[in-house]
């Protein structure tokens, strides 16, 4: 039996620390948030329910799939019935992909969070934990928190942060420069779009689609997805209310990443209303949430990074080397952790 430790426990880290754990190890994860999931978020303020990340995790995967429908099944899973439909930066609505809308689109009653609280019972997890410094020890990875505080010593170590995060670790331990360098170059590949979620709750309901939700496939308007969240199921929305989520372009985050949130907030019901032509009131509820590290854009080399690490114990996996959706993040996870059993 061998000590892991694991920072991070969104989806690649908890999916990793069951594979690892199955396998008879003692494995933590330490949490610098207050939840589990990372971008599988979700918030429930005033009566509305609503995921604020991740907007579902993507069917017609074998893997992530298994674990969705039997492994962490609970009868609160559904999947969302009506398709996605696109839309261009001149507002032009159309149907969307036949072949990926007959995927399943797995989300919760309560909310996607439901799943990584699924995946983190029976798990050891220290939340409110940031890690900011680990050093290299002949008995294995020794890990600080913020205030200096030792929190052990573990046989292997297993980096699940976005990159900037983990590059940002890495240049503040103590680490043998022949593998701190290629570390940083590496890590260093990965770039990701920030994104602001606006939430918009109405009442009465905005007019119903024949669509869940747009998005926008040339990248060019400043909406990048448009969601009908009470499509979900009933229960997301108080009664004959409706909430409409909007996740904003990665060109319009950025220039409006510090914007005041009451101007942000009118502008943004602006472009909704203008897209779907619909005359909506006065939100009688609105939230915001900025996701500085969202959508991996160019990813790094996980082979590559591994390879080098494996040997002395330490690993990385996450969406920066796979992309940005939650299936893949999965996936990953449990590879990097059989790479782990594999290696030792």
């Amino acid at each position: 039996m061998t000590s892991i430790a694991i920072i991070g426990a969104g989806s690649s880290g908890l999916a990793a620390a069951h594979i690892l754990q199955d396998a008879g190890h003692t494995v933590t994860l330490f949490e610098e948030h207050t939840e589990v999931g990372g971008r599988a978020a979700t918030r429930q303020r005033q009566g509305f329910i609503y995921d604020h990340g991740a907007q579902y995790i993507k069917g017609g995967s074998p893997i992530s799939t298994s674990l969705i429908t039997e492994r962490f099944y609970v009868n609160d899973l559904i999947d969302i019935a009506k398709p996605v439909w696109i839309f261009d930066q001149h507002g032009h609505i159309a149907q969307g992909d036949p072949a990926q809308n007959a995927d399943p689109k797995w989300n919760y009653r309560s909310g996607l969070h439901t799943f990584a609280k699924c995946m983190a019972e029976g798990l050891h997890i220290s939340l409110q934990t940031l890690i900011t410094r680990f050093q290299q020890t002949t008995t294995g990875w020794h890990l600080s928190n913020t205030s200096g505080q030792s929190l052990g010593t573990f046989a292997r170590l297993l980096v699940t942060l976005p990159a900037p995060q983990a590059i940002n670790l890495i240049t503040a331990s103590s680490l043998d420069n022949n593998v701190r360098q290629p570390l940083l170059s590496t890590l260093s590949q990965a770039r990701y779009n920030p994104l602001i979620s606006v939430m918009l709750g109405y009442q009465p309901q905005p007019q119903v689609r024949p669509y869940y939700a747009l998005v926008n496939t040339d990248k060019a308007h400043p909406i990048s997805w448009l969601a009908w969240e009470h499509e979900k199921a009933p229960e997301r929305t108080p009664p004959n209310t409706g909430l409409l989520l909007a996740q904003m372009a990665p060109h319009y985050s950025q220039q409006n990443w510090h914007t005041a949130d009451e101007q942000l907030i009118g502008d943004v019901a602006r472009l909704v209303a203008e897209l779907v032509d619909e005359q909506l009131p006065e939100p009688i509820f609105t939230d915001i949430y900025r996701w500085q590290y969202a959508l991996p854009n160019a990813k790094a080399d996980a082979n590559a990074l591994n390879t080098l690490t494996l040997p002395i114990g330490l690993a990385f996996c996450g969406d920066g080397f796979v992309g940005g959706r939650v299936h893949l993040a999965l996936e990953h996870g449990m590879e990097v952790a059989k790479q782990f059993l594999s290696s030792h």
